[in-house]
């Protein structure tokens, strides 16, 4: 027995199947953007961007709290304890006795009166046991201090605050190198689209030159050969266009996480490679003054050298003298059961204030070395810096000479290029016409489709090196 279809079913699978549909696309992250936004979005939400600002948050954090460590502190305190055992107190056996001179008082009262003193023989070994206290003991209060006086205080408050000015400084790298890394990914974006079209171009073109070369053998003016010939090198650009497809889904996992969006990200890339290529003042940047001291990893470095110095100085404070204050105010109260919330029994307050002073005097030279300890790593700042400093001048004189070495590439590029296409027009015609074979037709096109992969590579290396001169020297807008 055969079900039968009712004639709308069709119709609702496929109204069903075009809302699944949208409610994916609506679900899926789409941007539209040129290289600015894509730098823009890279600022927010790059994994190293996150990772910077959470550096700088927990800086500031950490100078609020070591701030606070100098300010009133107020605990609330309690405590309860039974003693299983009460505590006993052993002392000689006469230790309550009568003194020396009361007892040879009374004894010359007797012997004057006759009258005998009936008291027990004085035994100068015994001992007497005794227990003080009660089962039950509880307390109750508030205790409060105040840091008064601390050198390792004060510079490592100082020390703080430059930890917070040195994050600032790795954010403002971290956003440089992002922004590098962006533009590098959105060039090879760029390329990998640009190389499927090359390829794409070059396929169509030799299939209408194959259906021409087939027309021709038909007609008997060329042979078998040439249509091989054809088919051959058409099977050779199908699967450059199929590796053209795959380095473009990889060019553009790569710009999403370098941008730090999720991997399903939809990217319409708004410029291209000719635009880019003309915006900005190359020759400005070329003649512009170096200095590594306006460079965020010099300054960030520069921080840390005070930071050691600082170091040093808290080790040195370490050995001054350190003073605060206290106060405490409870109530406490014994037992000998567990009644403490009666409110009819009573609780002794105790209530005191001081000041704690304390200094060390003598640490068989530990401080010393602790202190000789600081001063070796502020060495190794010190040297750092001077790492540093080289090699960001170092990266600047490499990426002026990598531009320079690009755009003179960039140039050859574009004059094999011309050359190339006029030695293919020219191949073409001459193909045409029958005066050269279909193996120098095919090096003519090899050539001019090399020549245009030439300029392309070419073209991406430029903007490459650019981008680098720009991060060395940290002109990002």
């Amino acid at each position: 027995m055969k079900t039968k279809i009712h004639p709308l079913q069709p119709v609702i699978a496929a109204f069903a199947f075009m809302i699944l549909l949208n409610l994916n696309a609506i679900g899926q992250e789409s941007y539209s953007i040129s290289l600015q936004q894509a730098q823009q979005i890279a600022l927010e939400k790059a994994f190293a961007v996150q990772y910077a600002a959470l550096d700088l948050q927990k800086s500031e954090r950490d100078v609020k709290g070591l701030l606070s460590t100098g300010l009133p502190q107020v605990s609330i305190v309690g405590d309860y304890s039974q003693y299983i055992d009460i505590p006993t107190q052993v002392a000689a056996g006469d230790v309550f006795g009568f003194p020396s001179y009361l007892t040879e008082f009374f004894g010359g009262v007797s012997e004057a009166t006759g009258v005998g003193i009936d008291a027990p023989t004085v035994d100068p070994n015994a001992l007497s046991e005794f227990q003080f206290g009660q089962s039950h003991t509880a307390n109750y209060g508030v205790q409060a201090s105040q840091l008064i006086f601390s050198g390792s205080y004060l510079f490592g408050l100082k020390a703080s605050q430059l930890l917070v000015e040195s994050r600032e400084r790795g954010q403002q790298r971290t956003a440089d190198e992002v922004m590098q890394q962006v533009a590098e990914a959105y060039h090879f974006a760029l390329a990998a689209n640009e190389g499927l079209d090359l390829a794409n171009a070059a396929l169509a073109q030799v299939q209408r030159t194959r259906n021409e070369v087939a027309a021709m053998n038909e007609a008997g003016f060329m042979d078998e050969l040439a249509v091989s010939q054809m088919d051959l090198a058409i099977n050779d650009l199908e699967a450059q266009v199929l590796a053209s497809k795959g380095q473009i889904i990889m060019a553009q996992g790569l710009l999403r996480f370098q941008m730090g969006v999720v991997p399903d990200a939809k990217l319409d890339l708004t410029d291209n490679l000719e635009d880019l290529m003309t915006s900005g003042n190359e020759l400005e940047w070329m003649s512009r003054d170096f200095n590594a001291e306006n460079v965020p990893g010099v300054q960030e470095q520069e921080l840390f050298l005070g930071l050691a110095a600082l170091d040093v100085q808290s080790q040195i404070a370490s050995g001054w003298p350190q003073v605060s204050a206290f106060y405490t105010n409870q109530n406490n109260a014994q037992r000998d059961a567990f009644d403490f919330f009666q409110k009819d029994r009573a609780w002794y307050p105790v209530q005191l204030w001081g000041v704690n002073f304390s200094m060390p005097v003598w640490t068989s030279f530990g401080g010393r070395q602790a202190v000789e300890k600081k001063k070796i790593q502020e060495e190794r700042a010190r040297i750092a810096l001077n790492q540093i400093t080289q090699a960001a001048t170092m990266e600047f004189d490499n990426a002026q000479v990598a531009f320079s070495n690009a755009t003179a590439l960039l140039n050859n590029a574009t004059n094999g290029e011309r050359l190339a296409q006029k030695v293919y027009t020219q191949s073409e015609l001459r193909y045409q016409e029958g005066m050269i074979s279909s193996f120098d037709m095919d090096d003519a096109r090899n050539q001019l489709l090399e020549a245009k992969i030439q300029k392309l590579t070419s073209s991406l290396e430029w903007l490459d090196a650019r981008v680098a001169l720009q991060k060395a020297l940290s002109a990002f807008e």
